[in-house]
C-alpha cells in the first residue's frame, strides 16, 4: 500500500508525537494478545480487515509514550483510535481509560468504540 506525502506526514507527526519509539510496530500487521477475549480477537481482525480494504494505514498493540495501548491507531482515519470493547462499556472507558491518554486526545472525538460482543458492521468505524 503506497502512502501519499500528506498522510506519510500526518504517520510522521503522530509517531513522533505519541508513540513509545521503543517499540517495533509494523504497518497493517495484527497483533493479538491472549490476555484478550476470544470476541475481541475476533473483532480486532476484522476490523483491520476492513482498514485494509479500504486503503488506510494501521497499527495495533502500539505502545503510547504515557503508556497507553490502544488496540488499534490509525491516524488517517476519521478517528485515530479504534478501541474494540469486550469485557467492558463505554461508561467503563470512559471512566477508566480515556483520562490516561495524552491531554491533546483525551476526548471521544479522537475514537471509535466497537463492541465485540455485538456482529461487527464495517459501517461502525466510518
Amino acid at each position: 500500500m503506497k502512502i501519499n506525502e500528506a498522510d506519510q506526514s500526518i504517520i510522521n507527526d503522530f509517531f513522533r508525537n505519541y508513540v513509545d519509539r521503543g517499540y517495533k510496530n509494523p504497518k497493517n500487521s495484527v497483533r493479538l494478545s491472549t490476555d484478550h477475549t476470544d470476541a475481541h480477537r475476533r473483532t480486532i481482525f476484522e476490523v483491520c480487515n476492513s482498514l485494509l480494504s479500504m486503503g488506510i494505514p494501521f497499527w495495533t498493540e502500539v505502545r503510547l509514550s504515557c503508556g497507553c495501548i490502544p488496540d488499534i491507531v490509525c491516524p488517517t482515519h476519521v478517528k485515530p483510535f479504534i478501541e474494540v470493547l469486550s469485557s467492558e462499556t463505554e461508561d467503563d472507558f470512559e471512566q477508566l481509560k480515556l483520562h490516561k491518554y495524552p491531554s491533546k486526545l483525551r476526548d471521544r472525538q479522537h475514537f471509535i468504540l466497537v463492541d465485540a460482543n455485538k456482529p461487527y458492521e464495517e459501517r461502525s468505524i466510518l
